[in-house]
This record gives C-alpha cells, sequence and structure tokens, in this order.
C-alpha cells in the first residue's frame, strides 16, 4: 500500500458522499487494512486532506491569470475559467473552497494568480487599492458562485437520497445559473472602469 492508493481512495470516498464525512478509518475499511496502517503513510485527516488538495489542483487544471491587451477581458476570462473548473469537480470545491484550511502549495499557487492580476491592473493604470479591491471582489463572486451551485448540488443529493428512499427514483439537477454571474462580473469590472475614469 503507498500513500497513491490511499489519496486515491480517499478521493473515491468523497466523491460518493463528501470530504465531511471522509476519515482515516473509513480509508482504512475500503483498502481492507487496519487503521495504523494507512496512520503510517499519513499522519491525520488534515494532512491526508492536503495530500489530497494538492493533487486535485495537479489534475484540475485550474485556468492561470493570463494578460491581453483589456485588464478587464483577463480578469473575465480568468473568472469565468475558474467558476468552471470548480463548478465541474465538486471535491476540487470542498477541499479548496468550502474546507478553509490551505495546503502550503494551495496557497502558494492562489498568492501567485492574485499577485499576477493585481500587477496587471496596476500596469495598466490602475492604482494599488482599486486592483487589490478589484481582485477581492472578483474573487469573492466567484467563491460565492460556485459554493451556492455547491450547496445546492449537496441539498438535492440529500432529497433524491430521500426520494430514492420512499419512491426509488431520482430527479436531475438543473443546470447552473450563467446570467446572473455574468451580469454580476460585467456590472463589477463597469463600475471599477467607471471609477478609474472618474480618478
Amino acid at each position: 500500500m503507498t500513500e497513491d492508493t490511499i489519496v486515491e481512495t480517499a478521493f473515491a470516498i468523497a466523491a460518493d458522499s463528501s470530504i465531511e464525512e471522509l476519515s482515516i478509518p473509513l480509508v482504512a475499511k475500503s483498502l481492507e487494512v487496519g487503521v495504523t496502517s494507512v496512520y503510517w503513510h499519513v499522519r491525520n485527516k488534515s494532512e491526508l486532506l492536503d495530500a489530497m488538495t494538492d493533487r486535485a489542483l495537479r489534475r484540475s487544471g485550474l485556468p492561470a491569470y493570463i494578460e491581453s491587451a483589456d485588464w478587464r477581458e483577463s480578469l473575465m476570462a480568468h473568472a469565468r475559467g475558474v467558476r468552471q473548473t470548480f463548478l465541474g469537480d465538486p471535491v476540487l470545491t470542498d477541499l479548496i473552497l468550502i474546507r478553509g484550511a490551505l495546503s502550503p502549495m494551495a496557497r502558494r499557487l492562489g498568492e501567485q494568480e492574485t499577485q499576477k492580476a493585481i500587477t496587471d491592473m496596476i500596469d495598466s493604470g490602475l492604482d494599488e487599492q482599486t486592483a487589490h479591491d478589484t481582485y477581492s471582489a472578483l474573487s469573492e463572486l466567484v467563491r460565492g458562485s460556485v459554493l451556492l451551485r455547491r450547496m445546492a448540488q449537496k441539498h438535492t443529493a440529500a432529497q433524491e437520497s430521500e426520494s430514492a428512499d420512499e419512491h426509488g427514483f431520482t430527479s436531475a439537477q438543473p443546470p447552473p445559473d450563467d446570467r446572473a454571474f455574468e451580469l454580476l462580473l460585467r456590472s463589477l469590472l463597469h463600475s471599477v472602469t467607471l471609477k478609474v475614469a472618474a480618478d
């Protein structure tokens, strides 16, 4: 048994339930080994979640911030790409956005992308405070949109489980509403553009 096997098993468990329900004893049970065998490779659940986070980030293809001729277009493309990546990977969402504690690798990557975006905005004429505020607001918009969708998925899954238990059928999930996100994204960047023009 290797750490890779443990992490892959943890991903399978998290995909079927959630990272909240994930535990070292549950991983050991799935692998049909003693708990001590798992602890030989990972000291605790936090270390396991860090290993999962790092692997999820490497697999996810979270888009890097790419500069273009217009900082607004760069920010919009980045926000849309990050949002779509999280919407397409519920375990990644749970590990990074819901868990709250980032692995060192996740923290480092986040700081790098934030700095790239802020530097691009400053180079385009925004003052440092406005650039920081704009990126923070954009991050909150993406995070909020993804988390609302994830909460809806969890709620739907719980209802479907109850419905399947009672009636033997489940219903399809509604697609995410991109229109509200796009409206808020464009409104945010438009308001920043007006502020920069007024200054």
